[in-house]
């Protein structure tokens, strides 16, 4: 919460102000930054991006969907007053990956090597998500509140935790089947089906590699 409590107070009394905006691994973001000293400024900002992908797992072909959002305060330490930069701070991660499973061409589902028929499914989707608070550590370079600066450029390199990342795996039973005769018992079947290949995703996916997520972000900022 210290550094929360730089970067509002350097905004709330700030020694000059700066705006920056670029792209990154997050995103593309907008930062405003507010100078505490010759050394230390604070900056609050957000990161938005989405890109969509198909991506296939245990023969399930998804319609997968990047949405990276997140919301972040950060303080900067410049310890020679040049442009280069320590930073550290604490991010609102909203990461997430949305999948949605696509039927084959023979109009089935297959779930836990089981076939399902597109009428007797309503959905196949599922999630993973990342802790909603996560720390920031990184360097970088460029001071846009800097008295001499009018225009310039920033850069950073650092990492985001964001924890074991958080998969689900969720089936629905049309209407058309709960009504069918025999059509709770396949309901069932499917569902159990859907926990199988739930285990499979997240194992798939390889969980650990997205608990530390590199950020790389160049952009160009302005005094003001």
């Amino acid at each position: 919460m210290t550094v929360l409590g730089l970067v509002f107070s350097s905004l709330a009394s700030a020694q000059g102000m700066g705006l920056s905006a670029g792209a990154s691994t997050l995103g593309f973001g907008l930062d405003l930054y507010g100078g505490i000293s010759e050394r230390m400024t604070g900056r609050i900002g957000f990161n938005d991006f989405t890109y969509n992908k198909s991506i296939s797992s245990d023969n399930i072909d998804y319609a997968g969907s990047l949405k990276w959002q997140s919301l972040h305060a950060i303080a900067d330490w410049y310890p020679w007053a040049k442009d280069f930069r320590l930073s550290g701070g604490l991010m609102y991660n909203d990461n997430k990956a949305s999948l949605n499973a696509k039927p084959s061409a023979s109009a089935t589902y297959t779930v836990n090597g089981h076939p399902y028929s597109v009428a007797n499914v309503g959905s196949l989707s599922g999630e993973m998500n990342f802790d909603h608070f996560s720390p920031y550590l990184g360097i970088g370079w460029g001071n846009p509140v800097a008295k001499d600066k009018g225009f310039g450029f920033v850069a950073d390199i650092g990492v985001l935790y964001q924890g074991t990342p958080k998969v689900t795996l969720n089936a629905t039973c049309s209407a058309a089947l709960l009504s069918a005769p025999g059509g709770a018992a396949i309901c069932t079947s499917l569902k159990s089906d859907t926990a199988v290949e739930s285990t499979k995703l997240k194992s798939d996916l390889n969980k650990d590699q997205y608990k530390f997520y590199p950020v790389i972000s160049l952009g160009v900022s302005y005094r003001f």
